[in-house]
């Protein structure tokens, strides 16, 4: 009779984890299939040189063409280029036009607190079209 109250219980309980807890279970699933794929880390430096070389190009004309990753690899880049020298600086905020995504906010405001006026001026110029 215990043995049978036991099984009841345990039953009970893993059908209200299933019933509440479903999307938890089923996030922890998705992240460990993702985990064996290859992340951004893994490739991230041969994507941003394939970008480098690309910049020039017309491939920054059309926004449509960036997925998520893309601009997650265009903001690391941009975050790269905002600790060099004014001119890197100045591509980074060319890039930041061509993106025109909320996501580069922050990047803007490290462009704000710059000792450089001309790069103080073009951060703010592009941190209005957000207003």
């Amino acid at each position: 009779m215990l043995k049978l109250i036991s099984l009841i219980l345990i039953i009970c309980i893993i059908v209200f984890l299933i019933f509440y807890k479903k999307e938890y279970i089923f996030n922890k699933l998705k992240t460990k299939k993702n985990l064996s794929r290859p992340t951004i880390k893994d490739n991230g430096k041969s994507q941003l040189k394939e970008f480098k070389l690309n910049l020039n190009n017309s491939y920054l004309n059309n926004i449509n063409n960036f997925s998520n990753r893309k601009k997650s690899i265009l903001r690391k880049e941009m975050l790269d280029l905002f600790k060099g020298s004014k001119e890197e600086k100045i591509k980074a905020l060319k890039i930041a036009e061509f993106l025109s995504d909320k996501s580069i906010l922050p990047i803007l405001k490290i462009g704000l607190k710059d000792m450089d006026s001309d790069i103080v001026k073009v951060s703010a110029k592009l941190i209005q079209k957000f207003k």
